[in-house]
């Protein structure tokens, strides 16, 4: 009997992992004095690719399917989804209730004219996010879909 495979249940537990990753980051950021440096962000961007690349790997083993492109770009996308609206959903609430020093800091560093919040974070966020993880979705899946598959001409691509 087959093993039913849930793109849901793993892209939920994965993305839960790259959001402790990225709230641990954070944290460790804030320890080093570092939160308010925004080029730092572009790690965000390596943690969420190792953890979309590692699902999607893991789900390709899984499944021993030779054609499994969309269910591989389903996965990435659930996984991008969790990710990034509950690493959004924390930095919100955390920046609105716990963190203001910080809030402000983003405030004047952003050109924005208007007054930042919490619902105004967590949509920047999640637009980046969304945004980030759709691109590595994609680029993941032109190396998954063709690894380990017999070209004709050149062997093993």
């Amino acid at each position: 009997m087959k093993k039913y495979i849930s793109l849901e249940r793993t892209g939920f537990a994965t993305g839960l992992l790259i959001t402790l990753t990225l709230i641990a980051y954070f944290f460790i950021m804030k320890a080093l004095n570092l939160a308010q440096v925004v080029e730092l962000r572009f790690f965000n961007f390596v943690f969420i690719a190792a953890g979309i690349c590692y699902g999607i790997n893991n789900l390709k083993h899984k499944l021993h399917e030779q054609e499994f492109y969309l269910k591989g770009l389903a996965q990435g996308m659930i996984i991008t989804a969790v990710t990034v609206t509950s690493f959004a959903l924390f930095m919100s609430i955390y920046l609105s209730y716990f963190d203001s020093a910080l809030m402000n800091d983003i405030s004047h560093r952003v050109p924005y004219t208007g007054s930042i919040d919490g619902m105004i974070i967590f949509v920047s966020i999640f637009m980046e996010g969304m945004a980030s993880g759709a691109i590595i979705t994609f680029s993941a899946m032109q190396y998954f879909k063709s690894e380990g598959r017999i070209n004709t001409r050149h062997g093993l691509e």
